[in-house]
């Protein structure tokens, strides 16, 4: 599967007061969920409208029936908050003797499972990154990417739990690594040759979880040991293939690689996730299986949240979160006109409005270019801050 083969596939399909910010919209923005986008033109708007279109709009009227975004948001705040502090408490504890993190670990993934089902807010606050330490947001994104994942394949409840506690952990090694880690420039190869050791070192660390079953200990262990192994026998640390490679870890691997390319690091700034989503796409058998590669699709579409995107109306818009079932027709939060000045948000589900659709990715250059004081607001709204 190619992504260009993808991408005009789904463009055929395609044509005929508030507490908190929501994630990926300006800090005090206000939320107006009820404004219709506008169409394209008056001869558009009297198309008839197909049957199609019509149980679209049904759909999305079901969906807009449910709890109010506010109060998604909220929830999907207060679940990720919890995330955040999780992985900050492992990784700081890491390097002791003794630690006891495995059940809260997975009362947490249990947790996120029923968030993810029931709250479609929640997965875009995976845009989010730390700045004080990228692994404690990383830990947490890959963590909640890897159960929504491992739901979509169809996992059992009980393993899901488990790959999330792996996910939570898969870099508990790096904590031997600080230094390099928080590091602002990019690591020479020596340094990453002795970074690649993290795998080893994270799968010695699950040793020292006192509350956790010894045969529980070797699965882990094997999963974080093979995060970086690649189909192809292009990973590390042992250059294994195909079937060779657990399940969970390919699916920890390929969350790994998104939320590391479509997220900051110190030594280089984040990618589009369209960019990360296509680069995965055009790997497909040769570092990722295809049924993995097909799962995150499905999970983040190839407009992922937090995707800044062009409208066929010409407005600007952040993607906010996935509509099940469809790859290219998301819930927008509209930030800016055609002339890349602001405008009242509102939400768009361009379910809801068929004739309004996605032209092209709008990347952080152009942004900073059209408007460089909203461009610089985004790149605020992006880092995680417990207040």
């Amino acid at each position: 599967m190619r992504f260009s083969d993808l991408n005009d596939r789904t463009k055929k399909k395609a044509a005929p007061e508030k507490k908190y910010a929501a994630p990926f919209l300006p800090a005090g923005e206000p939320m107006i969920e009820s404004s219709p986008a506008p169409w394209p033109d008056k001869a558009s708007s009297e198309r008839p409208i197909s049957r199609k279109d019509r149980q679209r709009r049904d759909e999305a009227s079901v969906r807009a029936a449910e709890r109010p975004f506010r109060e998604l948001d909220a929830q999907a705040r207060d679940v990720y908050a919890r995330n955040v502090s999780l992985a900050k408490e492992l990784l700081n504890q890491a390097g002791q003797p003794y630690i006891e993190k495995y059940e809260r670990i997975v009362r947490m993934a249990d947790l996120n499972s029923q968030t993810l089902l029931e709250n479609s807010v929640f997965l875009g606050y995976t845009n989010y990154a730390t700045a004080d330490n990228y692994l404690y947001a990383h830990s947490a994104n890959v963590a909640v990417i890897s159960q929504a994942i491992g739901m979509a394949m169809g996992l059992e409840k009980s393993l899901v739990s488990f790959l999330g506690f792996c996910a939570m952990a898969h870099d508990i090694g790096m904590s031997d690594y600080a230094e390099m880690v928080s590091s602002a420039e990019r690591l020479s190869d020596e340094d990453y040759s002795s970074v690649m050791s993290h795998s080893e070192a994270g799968a010695a660390k699950i040793d020292r979880l006192l509350d956790m079953d010894y045969r529980l200990k070797e699965r882990a262990q094997k999963v974080i040991l093979q995060v970086h192994e690649r189909v192809d026998a292009s990973g590390y640390p042992s250059s294994l293939m195909n079937e060779e490679i657990d399940i969970l870890a390919q699916i920890i691997g390929i969350a790994d690689v998104y939320e590391a390319v479509s997220h900051p690091r110190p030594w280089r700034p984040a990618s589009h996730p369209h960019t990360a989503i296509k680069r995965l796409i055009d790997r497909e058998e040769k570092g990722f299986d295809s049924k993995v590669i097909k799962a995150i699709i499905e999970v983040l579409s190839i407009y992922p949240p937090g995707s800044l995107v062009a409208l066929s109306t010409g407005e600007i818009a952040s993607v906010i979160k996935v509509n099940k079932g469809s790859l290219t027709r998301p819930v927008v939060g509209v930030l800016l006109d055609g002339d890349f000045e602001p405008t009242p948000t509102r939400l768009v589900d361009l379910m809801e409005h068929p004739l309004t659709g996605i032209d092209r990715i709008v990347e952080e250059n152009e942004l900073i270019a059209r408007n460089p004081n909203f461009a610089a607001r985004q790149e605020l709204s992006r880092w995680w801050v417990e207040w």
